[in-house]
């Protein structure tokens, strides 16, 4: 969802800025609309709020400060007095804008299917050296699939269910809004469920990157989305009837659901593509089998997409520790700025699944020092 702020000009006096961190809010228990908001302001005053822990909005200097200001528990008489000290524009243009705003906020929070960011004024941030934290990181939680479900050298490198929590509450506190579990395959781990839940709790927008049948399964996926899950990116082979069996039983759910599937240039998959739109499909991801099907994946993807078709293409790749080979992307990470960062199953923080470009281990180090180390353009 976008729309567009008035853009407000400061007054030439002195303006203090709003002071750079996390802030949460949560309406009275009396009030007929309930939702939570978690809002990180950035050094710049710009700012990303998440809406009940399910959605991030990308907003511009003004909407920061609206939400702020709500987030303080003043009206929409009290942020338009406050406005009016730090902008030159009307009082009726403020109030226009502020409950906008909030009437925005109100639509979000009764939305279904809700991809898992937006923009509010301006477009979303890029990586920059300005900013405090990610926009996001995924979490390796472990490298196992289903072929080495029983590894012990996997399993044993593994963090706890509390190391995750105590590695989950640290990205919180650093401002990071939204969390991606994915692996090897996810689902392995017994606790996903107790780790979604968490992140709930938190207040962190949360996803999941699955090839697991039991998905399809409402008495697995729904305890997952009662939990907290907010989106899923579900792997799945388009070839096998095996594969499309019950997928209806995830389309059917309050859940923002990508389809990734294998692309091969032998195979036309507009009509396939049409059919699961209709099945409610939210987006796609296409993953090239070989590199000869990279170059038929990307014009697909660019037909699919003039035709109103959505894409994801930046969902963290599932890890294969044992592939000879990585996997193939239509997304190119050269031509895009790195917003995302992985914690790795042992609590690495690198740049890919694997261990690539090592800053440190975020539960024997705090976040800061690897923060630094990425600022810095070194490894631990």
């Amino acid at each position: 969802m976008a729309a567009k702020q008035t853009k407000l000009r400061e007054k030439e006096t002195d303006v203090e800025p709003l002071t750079p961190g996390l802030y949460s809010y949560h309406t009275a228990p009396d009030s007929p609309d309930q939702f939570r908001l978690h809002l990180r302001v950035e050094p710049d005053g710009e700012g990303i709020l998440v809406v009940n822990a399910s959605i991030a909005l990308h907003l511009n200097r003004s909407a920061t400060e609206f939400a702020y200001y709500l987030i303080q528990g003043k009206d929409n008489v009290q942020i338009v007095d406050t406005l009016s000290e730090r902008y030159n524009v009307t009082r009726e243009v403020l109030m226009r804008d502020v409950q906008l705003f909030i009437d925005q906020i109100l639509f979000l929070s009764r939305k279904k299917d809700l991809s898992p960011s937006a923009t509010i004024g301006f477009e979303s941030h890029v990586f920059e050296k300005n900013l405090s934290a990610p926009l996001r990181i995924d979490c390796c939680l472990t490298y196992r699939g289903f072929n080495e479900k029983d590894d012990a050298s996997l399993i044993a490198n593994e963090l706890t269910t509390e190391d995750w929590k105590t590695l989950l509450t640290r990205l919180y506190n650093a401002g990071i809004p939204h969390v991606i579990f994915f692996g090897g395959e996810p689902t392995l781990r017994a606790d996903l469920t107790e780790l979604m839940a968490f992140t709930e709790q938190l207040g962190l927008v949360s996803g999941l990157v699955s090839s697991d049948p039991k998905l399809k399964d409402p008495a697995y996926l729904l305890p997952l989305i009662e939990a907290g899950l907010d989106h899923l990116t579900f792997c799945l082979d388009p070839s096998s009837s095996e594969d499309l069996q019950g997928l209806s039983n995830i389309l059917d759910q309050d859940l923002f659901t990508c389809l990734r599937m294998p692309v091969h240039t032998d195979r036309d998959y507009h009509d396939l593509i049409h059919q699961l739109l209709d099945l409610g499909v939210n987006a796609f991801n296409f993953i090239p089998e070989d590199e000869y099907s990279h170059a038929h994946a990307g014009k697909l993807q660019r037909e699919l997409a003039e035709s109103g078709v959505a894409f994801v293409d930046d969902m963290p790749l599932t890890y294969h520790p044992h592939a000879p080979e990585p996997l193939f992307s239509v997304w190119d990470p050269d031509s895009q700025p790195a917003q995302h960062f992985v914690i790795q199953p042992d609590g690495s923080l690198t740049n890919h699944a694997g261990n690539q470009n090592n800053y440190g281990n975020l539960l024997r180090e705090d976040w800061s020092t690897l923060w630094s180390r990425v600022m810095a353009g070194g490894a631990a």
